[in-house]
């Protein structure tokens, strides 16, 4: 990119100061005086540090964005083509390809026998890559939490009726209103602006005629308007009222209510089920931390995480075996762990003990790891039938495979489709005119019902060439018995519709050669370390005889 913005800097393409600022005017609406329009520095400075960017860099990258978009533009406007390109794509999609197959019914096939132990246990170790366990861990954790601690909270019915007199303005509903405000220059503009409004006038239109953009305000309570006189003198109004001109804090303005919404007082019953689960659940967390500080104590005064738990009267719990994703054998999450636990148990070795940490919300917890399972493949008794499950089908669709492949070998060696079909008993469908074109819009039924492996075997093969591809419901056996040419007719308009869409195609990757060769002509100096480094990698990582793994991010 940056090769490709010099080599378009040098050539002279570059877009004008009046588009960069419409640019900036459309992306960065806040760099601009909301009143008199005038480019604002100090905001648009302020806007960009909120980014990490400075005003150079941002408009360094407006103005390449712009000029690659302009020239892409143009070259992808201004290039056809040459008709021979998409006359090859034009002739091939509309010739007419004729073919004769017969279907093989998986049915036709004999099922398998029931495998043996010893059928099962090779089969096992053919697939041992896929069936072989995870090292797994089996941990005794113990848990402090506040979760499970808030019900046995006890709360002080006096307690309770304090935090609501202190949260009652918060619980309560605020008076809402549905608010227009236009900006004005004059006193005068805005008693003109504001008769409008009474009389009813459309609020964009009034602000059009004075050259502004209305201020829009929808079930807004005056906390969230940011004017506040504009939001005392709003607030003051009556439902349907107009009037100016009102002094705000940034300048005059004209002002109507469309709407009042009146606020709502909570109760002490209605906010009583919620300030007791606060209150309880702030309790719990208190609870838990204390414990889990008390457990810590004992732990830095030497003791094992069992010792530690049994001198705070805390309860242990055996957890596992689970893998790295907290999986058990059965494939199914260990509900006793989250991640962070998961993580912990794998970063200790067998008879280790974790440290205390802080999992968030008032849950805290500590582990021991009692056991380190090894990778190695499941007892048989233990997947019998999902593995049985995959060693019939696998059986079965290498007979259903061998018995396609013998009759596509027979048709090869010159036997006729119709003798093959025949002796399997399948009746041979002709179909003539299949086409690349329609295959592809994929709107016609007859190439939705044959599908896109046969489609694909079609449109690939020459004639007389065999072979086999899945159907609904079996196999199919497929003979291509001619290509036809296309109608003239056909082919020379779809030719011409073609062409705007090759010339469109090409012109992309004209688009990202010309990338290409700026990155060389210009010899762009690529710092491949630092780049390394700014994504964690180590700087090692690739070279010959290098042993190193990705450092984490």
């Amino acid at each position: 990119d940056q090769g490709f913005s010099e080599m378009l800097d040098r050539a002279g393409i570059a877009p004008g100061r009046s588009l960069i600022d419409d640019q900036i005017r459309k992306i960065m609406p806040s760099a601009f005086d909301r009143v008199t329009g005038k480019f604002n520095e100090k905001q648009f400075t302020e806007f960009l540090a909120s980014k990490s960017l400075t005003p150079k860099q941002a408009q360094t990258q407006i103005t390449d964005e712009m000029a690659q978009r302009h020239f892409g533009t143009a070259m992808e406007g201004g290039f056809k083509l040459p008709r021979i390109y998409s006359a090859v794509t034009g002739v091939s999609a509309l010739e007419n390809r004729d073919v004769s197959y017969f279907n093989l019914d998986l049915h036709a096939v004999a099922q398998p026998s029931p495998p043996t132990d010893a059928q099962l246990n090779a089969f096992m170790q053919e697939h041992s890559a896929q069936l072989k366990r995870m090292e797994m861990r089996v941990v005794t954790l113990v848990r402090f939490s506040a979760q499970a601690l808030a019900p046995t909270v006890s709360l002080d019915p006096a307690a309770v009726q304090k935090e609501f007199e202190f949260r009652k303005d918060s619980l309560s509903s605020p008076e809402k209103r549905t608010i227009v405000e236009i900006p004005l220059r004059t006193p005068a503009e805005a008693a003109a602006a504001a008769a409008r409004l009474a009389k009813g006038e459309d609020p964009a239109a009034v602000a059009k005629a004075f050259g502004v953009d209305p201020i829009a305000y929808s079930d807004t309570p005056r906390s969230a308007i940011a004017d506040r006189k504009i939001a005392t003198a709003a607030f003051a109004m009556g439902a349907g009222e107009a009037r100016g001109p009102v002094q705000g804090d940034l300048g005059l303005a004209a002002l109507k209510v469309f709407k009042i919404t009146p606020g709502t007082a909570t109760t002490f019953e209605a906010a009583r089920p919620k300030i007791e689960a606060d209150l309880r659940q702030k309790a719990a967390r208190d609870k838990a931390y204390q414990a889990s500080q008390a457990f810590d104590d004992a732990r830095q005064a030497g003791g094992s995480v069992i010792q530690a738990a049994q001198k705070v009267g805390a309860q242990t719990v055996a957890a596992g075996p689970f893998d790295t994703a907290g999986l058990g054998p059965d494939h199914k999450p260990n509900p006793l762990v989250n991640d962070k636990m998961v993580k912990a148990a794998f970063a200790q070795a067998a008879n280790e003990d974790s440290d205390l940490q802080d999992a968030g919300a008032g849950e805290y917890f500590a582990l021991h790891v009692d056991r380190v399972v090894a990778p190695a493949l499941p007892a048989l008794s233990d997947i019998r039938q999902p593995l049985t499950q995959a060693y019939v089908s696998q059986t079965f669709m290498a007979a259903v495979r061998a018995k396609v492949d013998g009759l596509v070998a027979r048709i090869k060696k010159g036997e006729s489709l119709d003798a093959v079909a025949a002796s399997i008993g399948s009746p041979v469908v002709r179909q003539p005119g299949l086409q690349l074109l329609k295959a592809r819009q994929a709107s016609d039924p007859l190439y939705a019902a044959l599908g896109k492996e046969f489609l694909e075997g079609v449109f690939t093969a020459k004639p007389g060439d065999a072979f086999a591809a899945g159907a609904h419901g079996g196999v199919a056996v497929v003979k291509l018995d001619a290509i036809r040419s296309g109608d003239p007719t056909s082919t020379a308009k779809v030719l011409e519709a073609l062409r705007g869409q090759a010339s469109q195609a090409y012109a992309r990757d004209l688009f990202a050669a010309t990338q290409v060769a700026a990155r060389d002509r210009i010899k762009v100096i690529q710092n491949l370390p630092l780049a390394r480094q700014a994504i964690g990698v180590d700087p090692n990582l690739g070279k010959p005889g290098a042993k190193t793994t990705p450092k984490a991010p």
